[in-house]
């Protein structure tokens, strides 16, 4: 799988429809509205530049769009272990493992 770079704030938004498995961008904005606080066009440009980088579908229905994830969870968590290790181990899970069990 390429690289996916997935943002810290996309992360909420990717929560978001994990757990609501597709929603509008009115849906996902009230989601994060105790957490996050995002204005509804903040929330409508992070989704569309999401699908625009596919980590994100999202489909027409009627006048309003729909979103839905396009990456499972577990992968994207895998992506994300994967980079944190070859960033900051150099690519050694067990170094990173033993770094964890030592905090």
């Amino acid at each position: 799988m390429p690289e996916r770079g997935i943002r810290e704030t996309e992360w909420s938004l990717l929560e978001a429809l994990w757990t609501l498995e597709r929603a509008t961008a009115r849906q996902v904005t009230e989601h994060l509205k105790s957490s996050r606080g995002w204005a509804y066009s903040t929330v409508k440009t992070m989704l569309d530049r999401m699908a625009e980088r596919n980590l994100i579908a999202k489909r027409q229905i009627g006048n309003v769009w729909e979103y839905s994830p396009a990456i499972p969870r577990q992968e994207a968590q895998r992506t994300a272990w994967q980079r944190f290790v070859r960033l900051a181990f150099g690519g050694v899970t067990n170094t990173a493992l033993q770094f964890a069990a030592g905090e």
